[in-house]
């Protein structure tokens, strides 16, 4: 925890894909920073978020390219304003995040949910978000190249998965009855032996939030929050 002064910290740029996703990775930073620097010491943040629309009708099409190029163009709008790091708090986003072209850098969710996978030493860990995500090259090629195994849930449960992002999650709909569905599909992993899950939807906090898990949650939100602050941290102590 570091309370003393800080040279200059890099303004972070937030590319906001859902609402609640995006806010909770925002009121994560500020937290964050109030814990880890001083009181309302956070640091200088900039959000910009295009019409989720215009989101889904790309995704729908299997346009990645397209998706790329709103995230671009958000990119751009952050680093006109000042942003020196961007973070986008949507997992499904980071299917094309190899097709982004920003003038700044960005810190991968899957980079930050890796990292604390590997320090907690897990070997094998659960996977759940929409089927882009479980199914796509957002989580796999980076855990697995750590040595580090992601499990997937059936397909069926794949499928449902992704309705109820698409259709109650995104919306802010968190129901008692897809709580309960969730728990199950996380306690499926555990009993396979899973050491933890991904939480590879933003929203996924929000529908579980203070009830008790059978495995340690690795929050993809929070953790792209806070690895965003711990890179921040490292630069203003190095300039």
């Amino acid at each position: 925890m570091r309370k003393g002064p800080l040279n200059h910290m890099p303004h972070i740029g937030i590319v906001a894909g859902t609402a609640d996703g995006a806010a909770l990775c925002y009121r994560t930073l500020c937290h964050e920073a109030d814990r880890r620097i001083g009181r309302h010491a956070h640091p200088e943040i900039t959000m910009h978020a295009l019409p989720l629309k215009t989101y889904l009708a790309s995704i729908d099409a299997g346009d990645w390219s397209g998706v790329a190029a709103l995230m671009s163009r958000s990119a751009s709008v952050l680093a006109h304003a000042g942003a020196e790091l961007i973070i986008c708090p949507n997992n499904t986003l980071h299917c094309a995040f190899d097709l982004v072209v920003s003038p700044v850098p960005w810190l991968h969710i899957a980079s930050a949910v890796e990292a604390e996978a590997s320090r907690r030493q897990y070997r094998k860990v659960g996977l759940i978000g929409t089927q882009a995500v479980m199914e796509g090259p957002v989580y796999h090629p980076r855990f697995e190249k750590e040595g580090i195994e992601v499990v997937l849930p059936p397909i069926s449960d794949r499928i449902e998965l992704d309705r109820i992002i698409r259709t109650e999650l995104i919306r802010g709909n968190y129901t008692p009855r897809t709580r309960a569905y969730v728990w199950t599909i996380i306690s499926a992993m555990a009993a396979k032996g899973v050491e933890a899950a991904i939480l590879g939807c933003t929203e996924l906090p929000l529908l579980l939030a203070e009830e008790p898990s059978s495995l340690p949650l690795l929050d993809s939100t929070r953790l792209l929050a806070s690895g965003a602050l711990t890179a921040s941290l490292l630069f203003s102590i190095s300039s």
